[in-house]
Formats: C-alpha cells, sequence, structure tokens
C-alpha cells in the first residue's frame, strides 16, 4: 500500500507538469468534462485520478478537463474546499458538479455568507480552527495579533481607531468571547464592506462567527492550558539613604539649606531597618516571582439535518503578583458556557437559538498597590513594627498591642504617623477587600424563511437580540490603626507607641457601583439570488436595522437605527459589480438633518480567467477589486444637544467691587447650529488579490485613502475672545489618512518537512487636511501634519553656567538655573515660550508589521510569531522621569547634571521646587518606539494514530509556549516598563488538547 501511494504521488506530479497519457490498451476511453461547483461555477484546480493510479491531471481555469481511463473505472475528483467524489467512468456525462466542505470556502460577511471566489473590497479572512492547535492563544485579540494586514491593533482599522466587533451579527465586546469558540473572524475593512452595519460601522467592523453543529458528525474537544507569567521589567527606585543625599543636593540647587544630616543618612544606609526604614515596594518581601494562569475548555458538537448543536464550557482563573495579606487571595475567575443550536423547522422555515452566558468575579485588596508602591518615599513609614522591640516596661504600650485586633503574623503591628495613617501593605493585611462581580447573558435569534416557492431565489431572514448585564461590587471594608513608635535614644528599642485611627471589623458586606446594561436589537432583510444559466448571477438585499444600548446610570440610550439596500451582480464568476447604500439615522443631530443616505460601490475583475493568463503556468489567481464610498456617521459626534443652544449653572460673579458675591450663575456652554449635520467618511480603496505557482505563494494587498470630513468643531478663530462660550459646533475639521495593508502566505513541503510563512504588514499616513486654528506662527498649524502629531520645544543641552543663560533667550517658565534644559527660539523673538513648539514626533507609528513561521516535521510542530513597528515616539513623562519637588526618586536620576557631570549628563539638575522648564514636553524626553517583538513561540507533538490505535481518542496533542517573550529595540526597557500599574509580562505556558 505504502509503494501504491508513492507511485499516485508521482503520477500526480508527472501529470500536472505533462498533461494526458496515452491510451494502454483498447478498453480505455477519453474522459472529457467540465467540473463545477453546486451555483454552477467551474472549479479550477480540481485533482482527477482514476483507480489503479492511472492517470492523474489537474483542472484549467474554467474546471475543464482530459483524461483516458478504463471504461468501468472509478474516478475520483477532488478540490480544496470541496467533498471528494467518486464517479464510475461509464456513468459520466460531460458536467461533473462537486459539493462544497463544510462550507470552507464560505465567508461571512454583513448579514451574508459569499463564496470565497466572489468576496470583493478589502475584507480579510482568518479561520482560528486552522492555527489554533499550534498557537492556542485564549483570547480572540492574541488570535489576530499580527495576522491581518491592515489592523494596527485589536480595534484599529487603517489608524482610524474604534472598529466596533460584531458576534453573530450583533455588536458586542471581545471579552464576550474566547478564541475556542470562533469558527471565522472576518475583518471589515473597507467602507463598502461596512456600510450596511450603519453609521455605527465607520471605523471598521471585527465581525466574529462562532461554531455551529454539524450533521451527523460528533464531535467532542477537550484543552487544558496552564502556565505562569513573569514581569519585563519593574521600576528601580533609590533607597532612603540615596534618596536623602540627592534630595539635599536639590535643595543645594536651589538655594535651600538641606534637610537630611550625615548621620541620619548613614543609619538609613546601615541601621535597623525598622527605625530606619528603606522600603522597596517591587522587592521579594512583597511580590512573588511569577503569577499564574489556567483555563480549560471542553466542546461539544453534532446533530442531524434537522437539528445541530454546538456547546463550548470554558473556566478560567488567574493570580496576581501580590504575595502580601490580602495580596494573596487576589485573582480572576472567568466561567462560560455557550449552546448553539440550528433548526431546520420544515422545507422552508430554519431557525438559530444561541445562547451565552459569562461570570466573572475578580478580587483585590482595597488598595491601589501599584500607584501607592511608585509614589511613597521609602523613608515614610515602617510598614510593620516588631512587638518584641518594644521594652518590658513600657505597659500603656504594651496594653495597646493587647488591644489591638490586627497583629500581623502573631508580631508586627502596623506602622505610621499622625500624616500617614495608612499605607499599601497595611491596606493589603486588615483593610479588605473587593470583589468585582460581573454576569452576561446573550440571546440571539436568527430565523431563517425560504419564500422560493413564491419567487425562485428569494428568502426573508430576521435576527434578534438580547443581551444583559449587570455588575456590582462587593466590599468587606475595615479602617484600622496605625502606630508610630519613639525609639530609645541609645539602642534600638522602642520606649512607647502611640495610636492614629481605630480598628473597626464591621462584618457588613457591602455593595456598591451596581450597574445594569441592556444591548436589544432586532434587523431583518430579505434577499434575492437568481442564476441566469450560470452566467448572470444576480443577488439583491432589502435591510431593517436598529439597536438600543441602555445603560442604568445614562438617561440617553445609544441607539442605531437605519436601512440597507445592496445590489451585486457577476458574470460568469468573472466580473462583479456591487451597490451598497445606507440609510442612516442619529437622534444626536438637529430635526430635519437626522437622516442620510451613504452610497458606497464595489467592482471587480478576475484577470487570471481572461485569455491572457488562462495559459500562465505561474498565476493561479489574480483579481482586483476597486470600491469607493461615502458613509454618514455620528461616531465623532461626541454628546447629544450639541447643535443647541446649552446653558448650565456653575460658577459664579461679583458685584460692588467684590464685595458681594453669588456662587452659582447661569453662563452658555456653546450656541445653536440648527444645520450641524453628519461627519463623513469618504473613501477609494482598491485590492489586489492573487495566488502564484500553483498556490505556493498566496498574496493580498488594499491601498486606500480614507477622508474623515466635516467634523463638529467649534471653530474659535472665527469669533473674538468675549464670545467664546456662545461659539456654536460646525461641521468644519477633515484628516484623511491613506496607505497600503498586506498579507502574504508562501507554503511548501520539503520532503518530509512543512514550511509555512505568513506575513501582514500595514503602512499609514494620516494628514489633518482641515482644521481651525488661530497660531501666530505657521509652523505650529496642525493643518497639514500626522492627526497623531507630538508637538513639544527642541532641546538643546543644559545651561552649562550663569553666563550661558545670560546670553540666551529668556526662558518663561520659572526660575531658570545652570543644569536646567535650553531650548531653541523657532521665531527668533529672543523668548521661550509656547509659540516655541514645534512637532516632534507622532505617537503612532506609521508601518507597523507581524510575520508568522510554522515548520512541521513527522509529529513536531513549531510556532514562531513576531510583530513590530517603525516610526512612533513615546514621551517618558510620567514621574519616573518627570523628577522633581518630593517626588520620588527612581534610578534615572543618577545621570542628573552637576559641576562634575555637566559634560556626560543625561538628566537635569535636581530640584526640590517644581521644575516647570525641565518636566515639559520636548524632545529631549522623546524616545524612538521602534522594535520588534518576539510575542509567541509554540512547540506541539501530536500523537500519531499508531500510538492512539482504536482508543477513544482520536486526536492528542501537547504543546509548551511563551508569548510576549522578548523585544528587540533600542529603549525596550523603557517601552517595557509600566510605572504606577501593573506591570508587563512574559508568559509560559503548557497545554494538552484532546479530541473524541
Amino acid at each position: 500500500m505504502k509503494y501504491i501511494k508513492i507511485w499516485m504521488a508521482f503520477c500526480v506530479v508527472f501529470f500536472c507538469f505533462y498533461g494526458n497519457v496515452k491510451a494502454q490498451n483498447a478498453n480505455e476511453v477519453i474522459v472529457k468534462s467540465t467540473v463545477y461547483d453546486e451555483k454552477g461555477a467551474p472549479v479550477s484546480g480540481a485533482l482527477v485520478t482514476g483507480n489503479e493510479g492511472k492517470t492523474v491531471t489537474s483542472t484549467n481555469k474554467s474546471g475543464q478537463f482530459s483524461i483516458q481511463l478504463p471504461a468501468n473505472s472509478i474516478m475520483l475528483i477532488n478540490a480544496k474546499g470541496f467533498k471528494m467524489q467518486s464517479f464510475r467512468v461509464g456513468a459520466l456525462s460531460g458536467r461533473i458538479t462537486l459539493a462544497r466542505d463544510n462550507e470552507s470556502d464560505e465567508v461571512n460577511v454583513a448579514f451574508k455568507k459569499v463564496d470565497k471566489q466572489d468576496l470583493n473590497g478589502a475584507i480579510s479572512v482568518l479561520n482560528p480552527e486552522k492555527y489554533l492547535d499550534r498557537d492556542y492563544n485564549f483570547s480572540v485579540e492574541g488570535g489576530i495579533n499580527g495576522r491581518v494586514g491592515g489592523l494596527l491593533w485589536s480595534d484599529n482599522i487603517w489608524g482610524l481607531e474604534n472598529a466596533i466587533v460584531m458576534i453573530d451579527g450583533v455588536r458586542r465586546e471581545y471579552s464576550d468571547i474566547t478564541l475556542n469558540e470562533v469558527k471565522q473572524i472576518t475583518v471589515l475593512k473597507g467602507v463598502n464592506a461596512v456600510a450596511l452595519y450603519g453609521s455605527q460601522a465607520a471605523k471598521g467592523v471585527i465581525l466574529i462567527t462562532t461554531k455551529k453543529g454539524e450533521a451527523n458528525s460528533r464531535k467532542i474537544g477537550v484543552r487544558v492550558n496552564t502556565g505562569i507569567a513573569t514581569p519585563k521589567e519593574l521600576p528601580q527606585y533609590l533607597n532612603s539613604a540615596e534618596y536623602m543625599s540627592l534630595y539635599n543636593e536639590a535643595r543645594r540647587n536651589d538655594g535651600l539649606p538641606e534637610l537630611f544630616d550625615a548621620t541620619t543618612i548613614e543609619n538609613y544606609r546601615s541601621g535597623n531597618k525598622y527605625r530606619y526604614p528603606s522600603v522597596d515596594y517591587y522587592s521579594s518581601d512583597y511580590l512573588k516571582k511569577y503569577q499564574h494562569a489556567t483555563d480549560a475548555n471542553a466542546e461539544f458538537s453534532g446533530g442531524n439535518n434537522i437539528a445541530r448543536f454546538y456547546s463550548n464550557i470554558g473556566w478560567y482563573n488567574g493570580s496576581t503578583l501580590l504575595n502580601v495579606g490580602e495580596g494573596k487571595n487576589e485573582g480572576d475567575n472567568r466561567f462560560n458556557v455557550r449552546g448553539n443550536v440550528d433548526l431546520k423547522l420544515n422545507d422552508f422555515i430554519s431557525s438559530s437559538v444561541y445562547v451565552s452566558a459569562i461570570f466573572n468575579d475578580s478580587r483585590r485588596g482595597r488598595t491601589n498597590y501599584w500607584n501607592n508602591a511608585a509614589t511613597l518615599l521609602p523613608h515614610r513609614v515602617t510598614p510593620l513594627i516588631p512587638t518584641s522591640l518594644i521594652v518590658d516596661g513600657a505597659k500603656s504600650s504594651q496594653d495597646l498591642v493587647k488591644s489591638s485586633r490586627n497583629i500581623i503574623d502573631e508580631q508586627y503591628l502596623l506602622g505610621g504617623a499622625q500624616q500617614f495613617q495608612t499605607n499599601p501593605l497595611a491596606d493589603l493585611y486588615v483593610a479588605g477587600y473587593d470583589k468585582f462581580i460581573r454576569r452576561t447573558f446573550q440571546v440571539t435569534n436568527g430565523i431563517d424563511f425560504n419564500l422560493s416557492r413564491v419567487l425562485q431565489g428569494l428568502s426573508f431572514h430576521t435576527l434578534f437580540n438580547l443581551d444583559y448585564a449587570n455588575s456590582y461590587i462587593q466590599s468587606i471594608s475595615n479602617t484600622y490603626a496605625v502606630y508610630a513608635p519613639t525609639w530609645n535614644a541609645t539602642a534600638d528599642s522602642i520606649t512607647s507607641i502611640q495610636k492614629f485611627g481605630n480598628d473597626n471589623r464591621p462584618g457588613i458586606q457591602n455593595i456598591s457601583n451596581t450597574t445594569q446594561r441592556q444591548n436589544l436589537g432586532f434587523s431583518s432583510w430579505l434577499s434575492y439570488e437568481k442564476s441566469l444559466n450560470e452566467t448572470h448571477n444576480i443577488s439583491a438585499m432589502l435591510l431593517g436595522y436598529a439597536t438600543s444600548f441602555k445603560k442604568d446610570s445614562i438617561y440617553q440610550p445609544l441607539m442605531n437605527t437605519h436601512l440597507g439596500l445592496q445590489l451585486a451582480y457577476n458574470y460568469k464568476h468573472k466580473y462583479w459589480a456591487d451597490f451598497t447604500g445606507a440609510y442612516v439615522n442619529s437622534t444626536k443631530l438637529p430635526e430635519g438633518r437626522r437622516a442620510a443616505f451613504s452610497p458606497t460601490v464595489s467592482l471587480g475583475w478576475l484577470l487570471s480567467a481572461e485569455n491572457f493568463l488562462a495559459g500562465s503556468k505561474s498565476v493561479d489567481h489574480l483579481k482586483l477589486s476597486v470600491s469607493a464610498g461615502i458613509l454618514n456617521t455620528d461616531l465623532d459626534i461626541s454628546g447629544y444637544y450639541q447643535y443647541n443652544n446649552i446653558y448650565t449653572r456653575q460658577g459664579g460673579f461679583t458685584w460692588n467691587d467684590g464685595l458681594q458675591a453669588f456662587n452659582q450663575a447661569t453662563t452658555s456652554l456653546y450656541g445653536l447650529r440648527s444645520d450641524l449635520s453628519f461627519p463623513k467618511r469618504k473613501e477609494l480603496n482598491a485590492s489586489l488579490e492573487s495566488a502564484f505557482f500553483n498556490n505556493l505563494l498566496n498574496l493580498q494587498t488594499t491601498f486606500f485613502r480614507t477622508q474623515m470630513v466635516e467634523l463638529p468643531t467649534q471653530r474659535f478663530s472665527q469669533y473674538p475672545n468675549y464670545f467664546s462660550s456662545f461659539i456654536p459646533y460646525t461641521n468644519y475639521n477633515a484628516h484623511q489618512r491613506t496607505g497600503v495593508d498586506v498579507m502574504l502566505n508562501v507554503n511548501k513541503k520539503v520532503g518530509s518537512v512543512a514550511l509555512s510563512l505568513g506575513a501582514s504588514a500595514t503602512y499609514v499616513k494620516s494628514t489633518f487636511t482641515k482644521r481651525d486654528e488661530l497660531y501666530p506662527d505657521a509652523y505650529q498649524n496642525r493643518a497639514g501634519k500626522p492627526v497623531d502629531a507630538i508637538f513639544g520645544l527642541v532641546s538643546n543641552g543644559f545651561f552649562m553656567d550663569q553666563n550661558d543663560i545670560a546670553k540666551s533667550p529668556k526662558q518663561l517658565f520659572g526660575d531658570i538655573r545652570p543644569g536646567d534644559i535650553k531650548y531653541v527660539d523657532q521665531n527668533g523673538d529672543n523668548v521661550i515660550d509656547n509659540r516655541d513648539e514645534v512637532m516632534i514626533g507622532r505617537w503612532i507609528a506609521p508601518f507597523t508589521y507581524g510575520i508568522n513561521f510554522t515548520t512541521t516535521y513527522k509529529n513536531f510542530n513549531l510556532f514562531l510569531l513576531g510583530t513590530g513597528s517603525n516610526g512612533g515616539y513615546g514621551l517618558k513623562n510620567n514621574d519616573y522621569y518627570w523628577v522633581d519637588g518630593d517626588n520620588k526618586y527612581s534610578e534615572v536620576v543618577r545621570n542628573r547634571w552637576t559641576e562634575n557631570s555637566k559634560t556626560t549628563a543625561t538628566f537635569p539638575r535636581l530640584s526640590s521646587q517644581q521644575s516647570n522648564n525641565n518636566f515639559r514636553n520636548s524632545d529631549f524626553w522623546l524616545f524612538k518606539a521602534d522594535g520588534f517583538r518576539l510575542s509567541k513561540v509554540q512547540l506541539t507533538y501530536n500523537f500519531s494514530s499508531n500510538v492512539l490505535g482504536n482508543s477513544f481518542v482520536k486526536d492528542l496533542g501537547v504543546y509548551v509556549s511563551g508569548a510576549n517573550l522578548y523585544t528587540f529595540s533600542k529603549n525596550r526597557k523603557i517601552m517595557e516598563l509600566s510605572v504606577a500599574g501593573t506591570p508587563q509580562f512574559r508568559n509560559y505556558n503548557v497545554g494538552i488538547r484532546a479530541k473524541f
């Protein structure tokens, strides 16, 4: 049998290159036929095999083939996306029809499915089932990372940001689903692709379709994934002694006396840690080396031609990094269950009911640990005071110890002072906890009516959803006393303690922050599809859509309503034309301006079906499509009633030369503008889809130019200052994004090694094309510059001495001293002020990319994913870098300017005052955010059928993986450091999956 397979494989290669084989005997017949799909479209690239490996060939672009076989032999036909079928040669006619295999070549788009061959416009498709086993991700965001051209991050398409997520046709959130539940992800990028979703879809759509059951196929799958996560970078702050020394220096720089004497500094350097604390809140005393997470899920599917079902049960549990008190109990739990049922009620009515329930709870200590860790000075408090250090004779202090309800580990009191009656460690030990609880319930019901009895190809569809979520915080809230010790002057013992506050554990569970959310939607559409003589293919759709999102604390619900129309035609699946429009409505606009029509059009051309490419040995597929349109949207209208005169009570006024005052006044926010209308997305895009060298290389690329025009703004440049509070909103501002995105896949098998390379890339150039502005200097105008431009001063080193300050332009940002940052005078007025700010960079990288590589050898599979970006910048503008006053000192101040380091310093002089001159936006604090990230590595072993034998386990695999492993960048540490927040993590996981 082995040799037969080898010989048949040889025949495949032979006939693909050399065509027909001459008849071997007189009983052979020539079979000439054309392969079609069930809709009458020719199927190219079908593999045709005769029994006994007689002959093998492939169809041409038109689906035609010619083959010589024995008269009564069996012929097998196999094509990608279709079920393999067998035919007896003597019973063959000139037409063969193949049935699609599990809809593998169907793509979910707005309100329908289309054959992949008929997919037009700027649309990208992912099928997670095809790569989930070699690249496991719990979240959908992780599953699309680096795989889709044009998707800069999870909700940013082409730089527009705030793309919406639609799950089974309903607007929802990424957090409502896990990647295990997903059948297909369709990224609708172009204006023509999103038009049927109306105003809400103006920034793009991530369309997620969940799995369904398959008729006459029972499947069970189980997966368990567990791992740990370690911090990438933790802040490095100075200890107490070093801080005190440098704070003295800062005061000297300001002409002030030192605050700490040498003896005090030395005591904090080497003395008793309870008497002279130097607390490092990022040390192993308070943090674990790693946090852990485990997720598991089981899925079941099956059914018959009448009823099909799919269900998924999932669970997730994760801890945090804190290792003190309540921090040990912190964690996140998620339990989800989904049930999808598809029913065929009769020959012309079918229905689907999809139900999902999600239970989330997150437990946290009642403290903002990470913010406190980044701000609380290391010497301020002693978090814990050993009771053993209190002298025996201090009866009143011993009584305080005995009366305390919070003796930590039976040996420590909570430390503090009158001005510091809380601290993050005491909060974790005794302040209680908050438990954030959220329950989500989602129901989606679709009903499909086949109206072919009325008119062939006519159907009617409805989609209804009811999503309900409630959340609240369940708390145990305690107060506690802290104790300030009085230390013995000659020994490290405590002569007395002073109590501040009281211990109180009411034992009451509090409920707060209760929120109710409801998402209600209904849509219905009439569809018509008709094929005339397998040549003219017509489709049409008329749609009505309405959704309402309510939140209990918001009076005005968020509503989206519109009508949609789609008319599409293709000729022999070779030329396509599509007109899609939406008549949108918005309650954010004045009466008479609340509705507008959004027209879009798309054209497609299959070049590879033309005579000049039909015989090409290198071009397998080449398709060009062009789309254009205008989509009216209210997404860029920030609130309601911006078209009206709006007054409010705020502020106050005085009279009688200020002797009399009233603390409330009626003031205007903005004025009336009855002609305020929709902002618009105007777009032109062109896409090229291609395959070369027998599908060795597949390429999809889109060029786009998208304009957001008539954006509402108050045109302050058109009115005098005294009129500013009456200025109405006007449709004026505009910006444009131009760019290209690319998706590339290369698949090759070399011997027993299968190789696959995938790449995606996006380049976006954004520009303000129109903006209301009135700057005295043209170089400060935002028009003509990127939408995400960073403006700031240009630095020119440090002031070296007083003479340098005297001969330089006057800087108006406070008292200037040697060691302060010197700035460039942009307009030559010999003064440095806000007028000298220029564009110094841009926040968002214009070029982003992802590269994934897969290699398979025998039962092993290795997957690697890398993502990168170039051209973006960041600012080091948080308190870790902008250190003045009594801020906590980080390691960056070690490179400060002093008289001895003035030629090598990389940080300005220290100051104990507010340093407005140094700590403001300038290129001094700018850094390049260019980098390449090793985002994922996974090694998988799949057990062979020989090992599994005839057991109930049909498929079994184990894997190890790492995620967010390393960033290759000059500024890696800056990019990977989180200040005053949860650290960024590297993740290491092991997992097992099985199918039954």
